[in-house]
């Protein structure tokens, strides 16, 4: 009985891996970067590689997210995430030159429009391509600009400097998640911005 076992569970293993290196074959390491662990471990990764010493201030899943203060296309500041306490909250770091992060605005304008959390695009971007890109291009949220430094990044928990970069904070201000790269579709970011 025993030797049977160990044969499905053999049989088992190998198909399992077949069907990863078929899917990392086909589709690359995007689908596996989607799921829970796999941006767990991208996100440990990129920190990592970042080199981001110990003690450093960062956004980091269930610790409050650190204070900044960062200017709207007006020059108003607003303080994060004091001026948004109360409800959800949403963060994207984007840029104007970043074509994921363009892409992925329609899905943040629902989720903004319709969600249960408040979005707010922080721009990696200079001030003034940022007030050009959106005379062209309206957005349905708050735009706030960050300088494109590491330190900057680094705060809101994205030291690589990856884009687009989200950050979901709870109604207190304590970092809940973090999310490296494009959401594929409105409904994944719906999913990932619900606080259950």
């Amino acid at each position: 009985m025993k030797p049977r076992f160990a044969t499905i569970v053999s049989a088992a293993a190998i198909f399992a891996g077949l069907l990863l290196f078929a899917t990392l074959v086909t589709q690359g390491f995007a689908p596996l970067w989607r799921t829970s662990i796999g941006q767990h471990m991208l996100n440990r990764w990129l920190q990592f590689r970042a080199h981001v010493p110990e003690g450093t201030v960062m956004a980091r899943n269930g610790d409050p997210l650190p204070k900044m203060e960062l200017p709207d296309l007006q020059g108003a500041r607003f303080p994060l995430p004091t001026a948004y306490l109360g409800k959800p909250l949403v963060i994207n770091i984007w840029a104007t030159w970043c074509g994921p992060c363009l892409r992925e605005m329609p899905m943040l304008e629902s989720l903004a429009a319709t969600g249960p959390a408040r979005v707010v695009g922080v721009a990696w971007d200079e001030a003034d391509d940022v007030r050009a890109f959106v005379q062209r291009r309206p957005l349905g949220y708050p735009v706030l600009v960050a300088e494109p430094t590491k330190s900057n990044a680094t705060l809101l928990g994205d030291p690589a400097g990856v884009l687009p970069y989200t950050v979901l904070v709870d109604a207190g201000g304590r970092v809940v998640r973090q999310h490296v790269g494009p959401f594929q579709s409105a409904d994944e970011l719906a999913e990932w911005a619900r606080l259950e």
